[in-house]
């Protein structure tokens, strides 16, 4: 199932030469057939406009009843020539959603003719864009073959993804915030108001109730699970009993996130959990990572939020974790420990380590080598701000629970944004480059300022 749709809208401008608009749209629509993730669906106006390009105001309307119906999250509005910097402004003023902007490399210039001019529509078009107040993106002028307009389309499909994200997301909280946990208080009624983003309360005594309840009656479900996990993690130090509550709890989250159509978790996972059922949420922790729900420990309801986010900019690729940033690394002033007492999910283990899994539920192994990007959503007094920084995993010394030395290319630097940003010591992290996909998302998002570690170009690709 697509995460994300995009309406394609070639554009022409009127009295150009309609074959010569007819053969770039085939290019454009070719192109993207070839590149287009499966998490993305398109749709263009084929049978709605003539020829499938828009050129004139009298087409809008029916261009934008095709782009309602069939509810797109984004525009890509590539330019067949010169283009019409009119329409385009007043559809992305219409529709109301994010906007891509690009227009097809020109040959070299016909002596005797007539050239198509696309960049120089592009360039009309954008201040038209912005002269109606309309945020967009933009691909430098570039041949529909090239790797600068390939990354920069596929770039927009993340984008979108997380704007779209950020306006429908819901977390489920499970259980209270642990006492001492101050840092990672929020204003519940800020994120609905500003962003449309919806907290569930999930009471620690229903948690318990619905928990004991699966260990009751779904006791099948529960030892399909226990065979499944002990298939992938080492669990001979972890008491069966133990086994059992860990799967019974991960059914009852499933469970609540589907009822609640959540799309993040923030679990309370100190003495709920341990207290009540005799088993730490942890590795529950990396299961849900697992299975493409984002979930933050602690009842990070903020990092929750910062996940999701996340995994929106991967577009559907590998799991994320959740860490804190922990220690500086002895004899290297520029590597830093993302450690966390054992929930990262499994999936992401380092080749060299077999996962385990202590007696209370935590994990045990040393995450994999590669581009990293970590992330955090977060706030002071009403002002919201996202941060993001890329760097490497890298081989480091052995540490208990679960684990990754990060690498970057100045740590003080680093620190000080963390320490003055404000954020915290709870980070969302993915495998992969996403600073730039998560800082251009922030246009569209609205209300939250982007705070890349590194500064990142305007241009995508």
């Amino acid at each position: 199932m697509a995460l994300v749709k995009i309406g394609v809208v070639p554009i022409k401008r009127g009295g150009t030469n309609m074959e010569s608009a007819v053969q770039q749209k085939q290019l454009f629509l070719k192109k993207l057939e070839e590149i287009t993730p499966k998490a993305v669906e398109l749709v263009n106006m084929e049978g709605i406009l003539e020829n499938g390009i828009l050129w004139d105001h009298a087409q809008l309307d029916a261009a934008k009843v095709r782009l309602d119906a069939e509810k797109v999250d984004a525009l890509f509005l590539p330019h067949c020539d010169f283009g019409c910097e009119e329409v385009v402004g007043r559809l992305g003023s219409m529709m109301g959603l994010p906007v891509l902007l690009w227009g097809n490399r020109d040959p070299l210039p016909d002596p005797g003719g007539r050239d198509r001019d696309t960049q120089c529509g592009t360039l009309a078009s954008s201040k038209c864009l912005q002269r109606y107040g309309v945020p967009f993106s933009y691909i430098v002028n570039s041949d529909v073959d090239s790797k600068t307009f390939v990354k920069g389309f596929l770039d927009f499909c993340a984008v979108a993804n997380v704007a779209k994200a950020a306006k429908r997301m819901r977390i489920l909280q499970v259980g209270s915030r642990p006492q001492p946990f101050l840092s990672v208080i929020y204003n519940e009624d800020e994120l609905l108001s500003r962003f449309g983003i919806e907290i569930t309360p999930w009471s620690s005594a229903s948690v318990v109730r619905d928990v004991k309840k699966i260990l009751e009656e779904r006791a099948g479900e529960v030892e399909e699970g226990v065979k499944a996990y002990a298939a992938k993690v080492d669990l001979a130090k972890m008491p069966l009993e133990a086994q059992r509550g860990q799967q019974a709890i991960r059914l009852a989250v499933l469970d609540k996130v589907k009822a609640t159509h959540s799309d993040g978790v923030a679990l309370e996972c100190w003495s709920l959990l341990p207290g009540n059922l005799g088993v730490g949420g942890c590795q529950v922790i990396g299961m849900l990572s697992d299975l493409g729900i984002p979930t933050a420990c602690e009842t990070d309801v903020l990092g929750a939020v910062s996940a999701v986010l996340l995994q929106a900019a991967a577009l559907g690729g590998e799991s994320l974790f959740f860490a804190d940033i922990t220690v500086r690394h002895a004899q290297d002033d520029n590597t830093e420990l993302l450690w966390h007492c054992g929930p990262f999910p499994s999936s992401l283990h380092h080749p060299k380590a077999k996962p385990w899994v202590a007696p209370g539920g935590q994990g045990n192994f040393e995450m994999k080598n590669g581009d990293v990007t970590i992330a955090r959503f977060d706030m002071l007094n009403g002002k919201y701000s996202l941060f993001s920084g890329e760097g490497k995993g890298v081989d480091g010394p052995a540490k208990g629970g679960t684990y990754l030395w990060l690498k970057v290319d100045n740590w003080e630097e680093w620190e000080e944004k963390i320490v003055f940003g404000p954020y915290i010591h709870h980070v969302a992290g993915a495998y992969g480059n996403y600073s730039q996909i998560l800082s251009e998302a922030c246009k569209y998002i609205g209300g939250v300022e982007a705070d890349p570690m590194r500064p990142v170009r305007k241009l995508l690709g």
